[in-house]
């Protein structure tokens, strides 16, 4: 089963932003028209970041395989054993992790913790909690 991964309007705001000030660098006329160096650095940082950034959007889900929660975001891939998990809960919690959105799923087993945005949060609840049904689920800040 696979669950969508969220992605709320602020970081395709923030995509944006980065992509409209990265264009107009390159070809917005300037004072310093044939400077190469910076036309480089500008087409360099454009580069990765739509290597970067691009594959978050389009790789962001999780997925239930057996009896393992597999969280996909853009080139990384985490997998946990569901009978490892302990807890799971909604939460807003701002700390820099792998989710696209601060509306949040705390993800918390004997050996790691993991913050992940879904877009079905109860359907991940109800299918980790039928798989294990010792996970506690909950709500915290």
């Amino acid at each position: 089963m696979r669950i969508k991964g969220k992605i709320a309007v602020w970081f395709w705001v923030m995509f944006a932003g980065v992509e409209i000030q990265l264009l107009y660098g390159l070809f917005a006329p300037s004072e310093e028209d044939g400077d190469i160096g910076l036309q480089a650095i500008l087409v360099f940082v454009f580069l990765v970041w739509n290597i970067v950034i691009l594959p978050m959007a389009v790789r962001n889900y999780v997925e239930i395989v057996d009896e393992r929660l597999i969280v996909v975001l853009g080139f990384c891939k985490t997998a946990v054993e569901i009978g490892e998990i302990t807890e799971v809960y909604k939460t807003h919690n701002p700390l820099a992790s792998g989710a696209l959105s601060l509306d949040r799923v705390m993800i918390k087993g004997r050996k790691q913790a993991l913050l992940i945005s879904v877009c079905d949060k109860e359907l991940l609840f109800r299918e980790l909690k039928r798989i294990n049904p010792a996970i506690r689920i909950g709500r915290r800040g």
